[in-house]
């Protein structure tokens, strides 16, 4: 019996076949990176009364974000918004976490603070007086203490935005063009690989 010969792979088959699938799954999760929320990386998981948190900051005046300052429920972003010794309990848990973004704002604050969590607002006592602050200081204690005026820029604890879910099936579309791809072209390298005749009906 003759010897069987083999047909060789087309050149460059298996080696355009080990550059590919790296670059296609590469890119498949570089789609789920840039799917993550922004603020997500930031946020702070905290547990008060039992219950988990994702805390996190934004930067502004009470004035441009008046809706942020309410509870959830009412579409706020500040659960412990109308309860004082809540927001203490807030600052507490998140520490140090998010460094000292606020300059000195007077009374006790006089150096560095942590972020605010604001928990009421139009209490009087100054022109344009926001109301009351629990603000934790590097000295690792938390006060509470007027901040104002409502057009001042500030740093505020807030909860994290929920993820972006609309970009989400982008990376899975990717994987799953990629996976499919892969099985074509390897099937097409089996087949080349196959003896002659094999494929073929016997007479």
């Amino acid at each position: 019996m003759p010897p069987v010969t083999r047909l060789q792979p087309a050149p460059g088959i298996r080696s355009r076949f080990k550059q590919v699938i790296p670059i296609a799954f590469g890119a498949a999760a570089a789609l789920a990176a840039l799917s993550l929320s922004p603020g997500s990386a930031l946020a702070y998981v905290v547990t008060v009364g039992g219950v988990q948190y994702d805390v996190t900051t934004f930067t502004g005046s009470y004035n441009d974000n008046k809706s942020k300052f309410a509870l959830p429920a009412n579409g706020g972003v500040m659960p412990w918004w109308g309860n004082g010794t809540l927001a203490s309990q807030f600052a507490t848990q998140v520490g140090s976490f998010f460094g000292y973004p606020n300059g000195p704002l007077g009374f006790d604050c006089t150096t560095f603070c942590g972020p605010i969590f604001g928990y009421a607002g139009d209490l009087g006592g100054f022109p344009n007086n926001f109301g009351t602050g629990s603000i934790r200081l590097p000295s690792g204690t938390v006060v509470q203490q007027p901040v104002q005026p409502q057009t001042a820029s500030f740093t505020w604890a807030q909860l994290a935005p929920p993820p972006a879910l609309t970009p989400g099936p982008l990376p899975l579309f990717g994987a799953a063009a990629a996976f499919g791809f892969s099985r074509k072209l390897r099937k097409r390298i089996q087949e080349s690989s196959q003896p002659l005749g094999a494929g073929r009906p016997r007479a």
